[in-house]
């Protein structure tokens, strides 16, 4: 589960390592802080979540100043199961595209619901922000993604 969402979120295997690590040492320095044990799922997806959001917006500030790679690439091949039907596929080359100029919080909530299939309620409770907010980046993500298609 953490790997998986580490991958998607990050894009690229070779980070995922490093950000699945970190996560559990959080987890690990935090746990006293989880009042239901039965929500341990979604508290560590919210871990796994904002440590790969904070990962994003660093390298994008590093991009712009020229301290990092121009994009953050995303090597689309590592996220697609051969097994996957061909139009399954081609939606998710797409959105992935897509998704590497975006902002990490548009980014992070776009692929949450798009890509993982969360509702929008559990995406809020994820990221720890309201539905409101939810669907304000959740319509920006889009719009900025209809305005690359030249669709706006």
């Amino acid at each position: 589960m953490v790997n998986g969402l580490a991958l998607r979120l990050m894009g690229r295997r070779d980070d995922v390592d490093d950000l699945v690590q970190d996560c559990f040492v959080e987890a690990l320095s935090n746990w006293r802080k989880l009042r239901e044990p039965s929500a341990f799922s979604g508290w560590l997806k919210s871990i796994v979540v904002h440590r790969a959001a904070k990962l994003i917006r660093r390298r994008q500030i590093a991009a712009k100043i020229g301290l990092g790679r121009a994009r953050l690439t995303i090597d689309v091949d590592a996220l697609i199961a051969p097994a996957v039907p061909a139009d399954v596929a081609t939606e998710l080359r797409a959105v992935y595209q897509r998704v590497q100029g975006l902002p990490a919080d548009l980014r992070t909530v776009l692929i949450l619901r798009r890509v993982e299939g969360y509702s929008l309620d559990e995406i809020g409770q994820i990221t720890r922000v309201s539905l409101a907010t939810v669907k304000r980046r959740l319509a920006a993500a889009e719009r900025s993604i209809r305005r690359e298609d030249g669709k706006l």
